[in-house]
């Protein structure tokens, strides 16, 4: 098939999808189907191997760890190999200037830059003392970050848009 014509199904599928979310999340009929779903897999797929992806879930999204930084660092690595490999070489041969051409490289050191202090800066912690600080700086939507919701850990209110403990 044609580029254009799989990128449009991909496109539409997408968009169907985003429009179901809103629709379903608004009658709450999409909580019933998932917890359906999810028990009618809990039947079908084995308890060890359920445990083993809850583990392996749960260690990839709330323990830290390395992953999604090797992750994201091989990715960008692939991608300006094939800038390298295919790119390059092919605006060279069109005489572009050598300016254009180091630019991607350029941008790459100061993503690897910013990314760099990103993972390395304190992002902060939430104590007693500087709870209520913290609770202002963002407006809780009632949606994705409800009001009034404790951690299970420190027993400290969350704020919003915030990953806590």
């Amino acid at each position: 098939m044609d580029f254009l014509v799989l990128f449009l199904f991909y496109l539409a599928s997408v968009l169907m999808g985003l429009v179901l979310i809103c629709v379903c999340s608004k009658t709450h009929s999409l909580k019933g189907l998932a917890r359906g779903g999810a028990q009618i897999f809990s039947c079908i797929i084995p308890e060890c191997l359920q445990r083993a992806v809850h583990g392996l879930l749960h260690y990839l999204f709330h323990t830290r760890n390395h992953t999604f930084i090797v992750l994201h660092l091989v990715l960008q690595g692939m991608v300006y190999t094939e800038y390298t490999w295919e790119v390059f070489g092919y605006c060279q041969e069109l005489e572009f200037s050598l300016y254009y051409l180091l630019l991607p490289y350029l941008l790459l050191v100061v993503n690897l830059f910013f990314f760099t202090l990103t993972c390395v800066t304190n992002p902060g912690i939430i104590t007693k003392a500087n709870e209520l600080l913290f609770l202002h700086v963002y407006e809780f939507d009632e949606v994705m970050f409800p009001k009034n919701v404790r951690c299970s850990t420190c027993d400290l209110r969350k704020p919003a848009r915030s990953k806590h403990c």
